[in-house]
């Protein structure tokens, strides 16, 4: 069910500090799903695989045609059912489908290599079962895994996956801090920030990992606060928007900033409109970042908004999804428009999918207030 705007974004839209951009409605998932992945194949055809219903993992997969607007069935690929693993896409385009929860809260070590066009899926073992885990996509077409949960403890371990072998090797080296529900992003030059997820004395430490020496170094900078179930967008500044998530008290409204060159973060001094975790952020191709739904304030979000990296603030949509979403997905499906998935209300799990189209950026944006 869609959800007023709140006074302040009323306020905000009302003043034209709000951005533009409407959500439409487009064809449903087959099975209502959260926690699953969603990979872009080619312009407006995404992979949408497995997940979780209210109670059960699913081992089902569907092909979104944005020329149809429809989702179509795939044939079953043969692996388990899961949810809240994760998915690669590599050099030769097939899909590397990674760890998983599954019943009896088994964290699976099976891995797969799916190809779209068919054929099956070549199943995999990985070193160790995960979920919550982090799979990144390195530059020479390997992929790097890191922490999760494998059913009873947050993990340190990392996995590096080679592509030319189909194997999986544990790396000597563990991350300093065990950590799930955290981010790795790839960095320019190839390294790799890993943020977030741990637990301890160490939540607020980030760590960098190095692909020539396989190990991971910590930041020289912490973050300005610990997080857990936030977003990290890569900026093409190079630079990396860390957003929102889990901390000490409850969702959080604040952002900071990654700077690769001097390894530190900064604390924006304007925070997100909305406080929230579990939500998405999708970079757009104007380097604007959108971030969409979540949890917070006591419930699930149907309220998005829009970082400006030239502005260094947020801005609230001036319309809100269709449908309170949290654990879903948003993918960039072309220059215009993104595909937004599946997750959960407050109520139930979702099929409903939506259509948000990027409004133009401003050619005077105008402020939001003092520079920081």
């Amino acid at each position: 069910m869609k959800k007023t705007i709140p006074a302040l974004a009323l306020a905000l839209i009302l003043s034209g500090c709000s951005d533009g951009g409407d959500f439409s409605g487009t064809g449903a998932l087959n099975k209502p799903r959260h926690g699953h992945t969603a990979t872009l194949l080619g312009p407006g055809r995404v992979l949408i695989a497995f997940g979780l219903t209210k109670t059960d993992p699913l081992a089902s997969m569907e092909l979104f045609d944005a020329g149809q607007g429809k989702f179509k069935k795939l044939p079953p690929a043969g692996v388990r059912p899961r949810g809240w693993h994760r998915a690669v896409k590599l050099a030769d385009g097939a899909i590397l489908i990674t760890g998983g929860w599954t019943h009896s809260n088994i964290a699976l070590r099976e891995a797969a290599i799916i190809r779209p066009g068919g054929g099956g899926a070549v199943k995999l073992a990985m070193r160790l079962g995960r979920y919550d885990h982090t799979a990144t996509p390195l530059e020479d077409g390997s992929a790097l895994i890191t922490g999760g949960n494998d059913g009873k403890r947050a993990l340190r371990r990392m996995e590096w996956f080679a592509p030319g072998k189909n194997t999986f090797k544990l790396l000597a080296r563990p991350m300093f801090f065990a950590r799930q529900q955290h981010t790795a992003t790839r960095l320019p030059g190839g390294r790799v920030l890993i943020a977030g997820g741990g637990r301890g004395p160490g939540a607020r430490y980030a760590e960098i990992f190095d692909p020539a020496e396989r190990r991971t170094r910590l930041a020289p900078g912490a973050m300005a606060v610990s997080r857990a179930r936030h977003t990290a967008t890569p900026l093409p500044s190079g630079h990396v928007l860390i957003a929102g998530g889990l901390g000490p008290e409850g969702a959080l409204p604040s952002a900071e900033i990654f700077d690769p060159a001097a390894a530190t973060f900064t604390l924006l001094k304007k925070q997100m409109t909305t406080p929230r975790q579990q939500h998405t952020a999708t970079l757009l191709p104007d380097g604007r970042v959108l971030i969409l739904g979540g949890w917070g304030e006591g419930n699930t979000l149907a309220s998005g908004e829009m970082y400006d990296p030239k502005l260094r603030c947020f801005v609230p949509l001036a319309s809100s999804l269709r449908y309170e979403r949290r654990l879903h997905t948003a993918t960039l499906i072309d220059e215009q428009r993104v595909l937004i998935a599946g997750g959960t209300s407050d109520r139930e799990v979702l099929a409903g999918a939506e259509i948000f189209r990027i409004p133009p950026r401003k050619k005077s944006p105008g402020k939001c207030g003092p520079a920081d």
